[in-house]
């Protein structure tokens, strides 16, 4: 297994509804996957900048458990606190910058690697569109080839979902591809899933001015998207559910 490099991945989110009304829905994305180190050492593009105004930018206060503390520290404090810390040696995040200052992450995901480039752990950064976030941490052992993990839903994301459930957690190492899966179930079964496949292009700025030009204003309509699934959910009959 080769050390990650920093990259963006062009790919399709997909997600799936199976009960108590049917509904899926897909759209193209391009997701950054950085380095956290990277971030203050110079090393990004020139028409992507961290913690001030670009045609792409990632800012501290998107991320973390909106402490104040920056994207580096928020990470590493959970990693030092979580057993098997001694193992990781650089960690990278895949989210979806701002775009001309605006921006919206459902899910930002940490890979913390070993110095071999094994995954060792991921935190799974969800967000909802009510300015809450929440942060499940899993940890990888050396056997588990698949990367599957399951956690106890305790943070509200979608108002027709109560906070009950499970989630089964599944991250494929970065490399010429990354996949991300989560799904969501209750006592009475499968609810809904959702997943992200993508494919590794170099980190530059030519392959930062096909996503602007290719997916234009992506993070606008991630957000877009987000409401109008949801009149269309609340069309079909499904009820908001109580905090």
């Amino acid at each position: 297994m080769k050390m990650p490099v920093s990259a963006i991945y062009f790919g399709r989110v997909t997600h799936r509804r199976v009960r108590p009304v049917k509904h899926a829905l897909a759209y193209d994305v391009a997701s950054i996957f950085v380095d956290i180190e990277d971030l203050n050492a110079g090393r990004l593009p020139s028409l992507m900048s961290y913690n001030k105004f670009n045609l792409f930018s990632l800012y501290d206060r998107d991320y973390g458990d909106l402490s104040g503390q920056t994207i580096q520290n928020f990470a590493w404090r959970i990693v030092r606190n979580t057993p098997g810390s001694q193992r990781v040696s650089r960690i990278f995040m895949l989210c979806y910058p701002r775009i001309l200052g605006y921006g919206f992450n459902p899910l930002t995901t940490y890979f913390a690697v070993d110095d071999q480039g094994h995954t060792v752990m991921m935190i799974y950064e969800v967000h909802n569109t009510f300015g809450g976030r929440h942060s499940y941490v899993t940890a990888v052992k050396e056997t588990d080839a698949d990367n599957i993990h399951s956690t106890e839903k305790v943070f509200r994301v979608s108002p027709f979902n109560s906070i009950e459930g499970t989630y089964a957690l599944r991250a494929t190492d970065p490399g010429e591809t990354v996949t991300l899966g989560v799904a969501l179930s209750t006592d009475e079964g499968p609810l809904l899933n959702a997943y992200f496949t993508g494919r590794r292009k170099p980190f530059s700025n030519g392959q930062l001015l096909r996503v602007f030009f290719g997916l234009p204003m992506m993070t606008l309509k991630v957000v877009a998207a987000i409401h109008w699934e949801a009149l269309k959910l609340w069309r079909k009959g499904l009820n908001l559910q109580s905090p």
